[in-house]
């Protein structure tokens, strides 16, 4: 150990000379590695966005999923008004065309009645003639404008769908099976038969008690 006495001398000794003092460059210090850093920690208002973002794909997906539901049960109401519309259309049709029907049945004994009358009187008889003539013929063309029109049987073959037979007529001058006479005259309404001609037939000489087309 040295004396803490000498130390004094000791600087003494060194005169009038100067202390150098050198510094010494170290250099750079060492790298100091970094810690790695912690992840950003998520903000509340980050969270809130996602969950926001996802409540509105759901709110949109639901929406979608509505409208599909609305405009399917549209179509489908749609669908079924215009079958309610072309439903009642028929109907209505339906129910004008049996009205029709039955007016036209109870008013051509009417016409019956006129072209009785004007084959009863004579044609020199004068205006009587002339006005039955007329009142007959308007009648007439009322009921075609309708869609009435008459069946004109004579000189046909019998045929069971519009003729309806009253008598057989023996007849060498007609192929069996065609109408000879008619006693009434059938009519149709827009092409639905609404009275059968009343009909004489044609059968050979000696065979009026046998059947003939349809004829009982």
């Amino acid at each position: 150990m040295h004396d803490d006495t000498d130390f004094p001398g000791q600087l003494g000794d060194l005169g009038d000379d100067e202390i150098e003092i050198e510094f010494v460059d170290v250099g750079e210090s060492p790298s100091v590695i970094a810690p790695e850093a912690d992840p950003e920690p998520v903000t509340s208002g980050e969270t809130g966005m996602a969950i926001s973002d996802e409540s509105s794909s759901q709110k949109i997906e639901k929406l979608q999923a509505e409208l599909d539901h609305v405009h399917d049960v549209y179509l489908r109401k749609l669908a079924e008004f215009d079958n309610f519309r072309k439903r009642v259309d028929r109907e209505r049709e339906d129910f004008r065309q049996a009205a029709l029907e039955d007016f036209v049945r109870e008013i051509l004994p009417v016409v019956d009645n006129f072209e009785r009358a004007l084959q009863h009187t004579d044609a020199d008889s004068g205006a009587f003639h002339q006005g039955v003539e007329m009142i007959a013929k308007q009648l007439q063309d009322t009921l075609g404008r309708k869609g009435v029109t008459a069946i004109e049987p004579l000189g046909q073959p019998f045929d069971p769908e519009v003729h309806e037979a009253a008598q057989r007529v023996e007849s060498g001058d007609h192929p069996p099976g065609t109408v000879v006479t008619v006693m009434l005259k059938g009519y149709t309404l827009g092409g639905r038969l609404i009275r059968p001609a009343m009909v004489g037939v044609a059968v050979e000489p000696g065979q009026t008690e046998g059947g003939v087309g349809g004829l009982s």
